[in-house]
């Protein structure tokens, strides 16, 4: 009997070593709970990164840009409102103003030529990051006041990248707006018809001039409705987010 014990454990060893495989090494590892929310940094911006309602990893991608004095943690508490499933990279701007940041700076008297360049210097940083955040996917991007700003400015220098820019009380200095021939990405902008902080004729301004340039944009304004949100807009705003996630709908 101890002969056949030894004859069958050198058979196994040629085979498997004379030893049983420990099932840890062969079951695949199990993949980490992904958390609610990660902050990264990424070419010098911070982020937040969350996935609404459970959405998966490969989730149409949502670029959020706050206004100013606002913080990325505050802005994309409002995405906890939304029902579709997207991801959503909220950026946090790069100066700190009152309780919160900003992104350019904005000063009474500014020409347009110096809001422009203002403007300029924050979106070329930005895009810079959000650039390499997506890793070539392309994205929706919205923003509130100066991150409506923003908004725009994405929409008009880097349309081959934007599939829809959603700007909410926001305008473009002329400086960055589209040349000649030149073509802005999808936008759908919003903006109250008694805000005092940003006219709603600068949005519409700008808009008409992407039109000018043979893009497809338009916006929606609200009698009444000052700088700031409300359930009306808000509604239009999510419904506005699934239609460029989801065209087909």
């Amino acid at each position: 009997m101890k002969r056949l014990a030894a004859l069958a454990c050198a058979t196994l060893f040629v085979i498997t070593g004379c030893r049983t495989q420990p099932a840890s090494e062969t079951e695949e590892p199990k993949k980490a709970p992904r958390p609610e929310s990660r902050t990264f940094t990424v070419e010098g911006t911070e982020m937040i990164e969350t996935f609404t309602n459970d959405a998966p990893d490969n989730a149409p991608i949502v670029v959020a840009i706050h206004g100013r004095g606002d913080t990325p943690a505050a802005f994309s508490a409002l995405y906890k409102r939304y029902g579709g499933k997207v991801h959503v990279l909220t950026a946090r701007g790069y100066t700190p103003f009152g309780d919160g940041f900003s992104w350019f700076a904005l000063k009474e008297g500014m020409t347009d030529a110096e809001l422009g360049a203002s403007v300029g210097e924050a979106l070329e940083k930005l895009h810079k990051s959000v650039a390499a955040a997506v890793g070539g996917k392309k994205y929706v991007v919205t923003g509130f006041s100066q991150g409506a700003i923003l908004s725009y400015g994405f929409a008009s220098k880097y349309a081959n990248e934007v599939v829809c820019a959603i700007p909410i009380a926001g305008s473009l200095p002329g400086p960055l707006l589209p040349g000649e021939k030149q073509k802005a990405a999808k936008t759908r902008a919003f903006h109250g018809e008694a805000d005092t902080v940003i006219a709603s004729k600068w949005g519409t301004a700008t808009v008409e001039s992407f039109a000018r340039n043979g893009a497809d944009a338009t916006i929606k304004t609200y009698a009444g409705l000052g700088h700031q949100f409300n359930q009306e807009l808000m509604t239009d705003y999510f419904a506005t987010i699934d239609g460029c996630v989801s065209p087909t709908k």
